[in-house]
């Protein structure tokens, strides 16, 4: 009888214990993630199927029971209670009290129709899911994409159709003669216009055009009373509706600013963390309807129904510039190699050849899909092609990965080829892993812009440009080139009293610049926002020095030195930090050792917003770009031989 009388007061003090608990809201025992181990669940994303379908954290495959769903239990307090459990990024946010933390990327259940659910039991357990789109918003839906969407025999029968209409066909070739190009080249690019102007017409839940963020995640359990959720307004019952001012309001924000006694926010200790690997072994998809001469599957490389579906890269064929007229030296010779290009031979051919002997044209990419680019199970090669007798090309080549990212540390894994020799000439090609906006369309708009009128458009040069609160484009380079540290040299007088620590021969050292460009369409927003040459602060003693080349020009730049030996290592990591507020460079030969190679922030220029893909290059750009020119590109040779880079993996975390 005692052990008995004792066994009940320990289950009456427990009871009481759990009560006290519960009603302080403290924990109420409340554990996110249930069918997986560790205090913080790490967890890569699945991206099998995320070209097409989106990314779904976890996946089916990546559970024991085939749900896709993260279990959660939790201790409720007496029945007549509600709960309803919310996600959030935490790793790229703005905070929870910011006017802009609607911008963040929180989600509840997957359907936004179900507000808070009674609870049934003391011992609650439920489930959810983190996916793409978590509000449910109908700017993100469109055709079905499931099939490819871009296919010849699709594009073809547009094109007939344009063929069919006469005023079209008339415009198409107006257009033609305009760009300087074929009418069946104006043809395709105008039907394929019109294929990417269907894919945002359907209702179709394009998950993937606001995919999930990597980074960590924070759970959290909400717990109200029937007083309780008369306060929680509809639109943070239910995350896709809008708030009666307009637009979306974080629940979070709203959590945190109407404390009740009514409501209870348990935020759980226990988080995830999660990232994107970007791996070869899927291959390389190439769109078969963009190029003249398109190539079977070959190395990994091609445009079949499993690369449709399953490859995270495509094939990237650079926008050819026709900026300058590219005058180059008739040579082929490596300018790195086992007869390398000398300098003794570089200042011979500036009188060698004349006008005529010169060859007049620009820099080409492949019509031959797959031709420069190779995918295996270790990384994908990019080959800038040898040129031959009859055949003088500086040809560019590329890939771009296939699923798009808002925010993130993007890091490659690359061994680019040696870009200078022993006497410090230049290849002539620029080494780039960039981000560029994922679609051009209304869904992957940047946050407007009122401030001057707002962004110019990208390809707007002209003397007084129009400005728009709205456009799409961003863009975050690296792209490192053989080029001074200092700018021309007419660009210090301002800026500094003493001009002779602003100018070297840059020919006579093995640095390459190491170059970070933010496009922020010069949206005179940011409150330092400055022409010129300006500095950056970063940390407590470094300071980043950049460049805007005039009040309209589109992009801030900063040039670092890198050496290049580190071109000869196996590979090099570059990595490019994108965070609502700021960017930082790095550079480094492993994850753990990188040097911070540029910085910028909001204060200078404007922070991309929306979703953006990544890129690896290796392009032929003009020496003109690059000012003060180091080394001509017409006097650099054609390239005897292959010059060959390799991309390992491109990781998002």
């Amino acid at each position: 009888m005692k052990k008995r009388s004792l066994l009940l007061v320990i289950l009456v003090l427990l009871a009481v214990a759990i009560v006290f608990f519960v009603h302080q809201g403290r924990n109420c025992h409340f554990r996110p993630m249930t069918n997986f181990k560790g205090s913080m669940v790490r967890l890569d994303m699945d991206l099998d199927e995320a070209v097409t379908d989106g990314i779904y954290l976890p996946s089916a495959r990546q559970t024991d029971d085939g749900s896709g769903c993260f279990h959660f239990r939790f201790i409720a307090p007496e029945k007549g209670w509600f709960y309803k459990l919310y996600y959030q990024n935490e790793s790229y946010k703005f905070p929870d009290t910011a006017a802009l933390s609607s911008e963040n990327f929180y989600g509840s259940w997957e359907d936004v129709s179900v507000g808070f659910k009674p609870v049934d039991r003391w011992w609650m357990r439920d489930s959810l899911r983190i996916v793409g789109n978590p509000r449910d918003e109908k700017i993100y839906y469109g055709a079905d994409v499931s099939e490819n969407y871009r296919d010849q025999k699709h594009v073809d029968s547009i094109k007939q159709c344009i063929r069919n209409s006469e005023s079209w066909y008339k415009s198409v070739i107006e257009k033609a003669a305009q760009n300087q190009i074929s009418v069946d080249a104006q043809l395709t690019n105008d039907a394929l216009w019109v294929v990417e102007d269907d894919l945002n017409h359907g209702d179709h839940n394009h998950r993937w055009k606001r995919n999930p963020r990597v980074g960590e995640y924070a759970f959290t359990l909400v717990l109200c009373d029937e007083e309780g959720l008369a306060e929680i307004p509809d639109h943070i019952q239910h995350l896709g509706v809008t708030a009666p001012e307009g637009g979306f309001e974080n629940p979070f924000h709203w959590f945190a600013s109407h404390p009740s006694k009514h409501i209870k926010v348990i935020t759980s200790g226990r988080k995830l963390k999660t990232r994107a690997v970007l791996e070869a072994s899927h291959g390389v998809y190439v769109e078969e309807a963009k190029m003249k001469h398109a190539t079977a599957d070959s190395c990994g490389c091609g445009y079949n129904k499993e690369l449709y579906r399953h490859a995270l890269f495509e094939q990237f064929f650079s926008s050819i510039s026709q900026q300058y007229t590219l005058r180059n030296i008739p040579v082929i010779q490596d300018v790195v190699g086992e007869d390398p290009y000398t300098r003794a031979e570089y200042e011979a051919n500036k009188t060698r050849f004349d006008s005529s002997q010169l060859q007049m044209n620009y820099p080409v990419v492949t019509e031959n899909p797959c031709a420069t680019v190779h995918a295996t199970a270790e990384g994908i090669t990019l080959v800038n092609p040898a040129s031959t007798e009859g055949r003088l090309r500086k040809e560019s080549t590329g890939i771009r990965s296939r699923v798009g990212f808002t925010y993130g540390k993007f890091r490659g894994k690359i061994k680019f080829p040696v870009m200078l020799n022993d006497e410090n000439i230049w290849n002539g090609l620029t080494y780039a892993f960039w981000l560029i906006y994922t679609d051009n369309n209304e869904w992957n708009y940047r946050r407007p812009s009122f401030a001057g009128g707002g962004y110019i458009p990208k390809y707007d040069d002209s003397e007084y440009p129009q400005r728009t609160p709205y456009n799409a484009y961003s863009e975050i380079d690296i792209e490192i080139v053989k080029a001074s540290k200092h700018w021309p040299i007419n660009y210090y007088q301002y800026t500094r009293g003493d001009l002779q620590n602003c100018q070297e021969d840059a020919s006579l050292n093995d640095d390459v610049m190491f170059c970070c460009t933010n496009w922020d369409l010069a949206t005179p927003e940011p409150p330092k926002f400055k022409a010129y040459i300006d500095s950056i602060p970063y940390g407590k003693k470094d300071k980043f020095e950049v460049m805007r080349w005039y009040p309209n020009y589109k992009a801030l730049t900063s040039r670092t030195p890198m050496s290049n030996k580190d071109f000869k290592e196996p590979w090099y990591y570059y990595e490019i930090e994108w965070k609502p507020t700021e960017i930082i460079w790095r550079l480094g030969p492993d994850p753990d050792h990188m040097e911070v190679m540029g910085y910028m922030n909001d204060q200078y220029t404007a922070i991309p917003n929306n979703q953006m893909k990544c890129i690896v290059t290796q392009e032929y750009h003009y020496s003109e770009w690059w000012p003060p020119v180091v080394w001509e590109q017409g006097l650099i040779p054609y390239n005897k031989t292959d010059i060959i880079g390799k991309v390992y993996e491109i990781v998002i975390e």
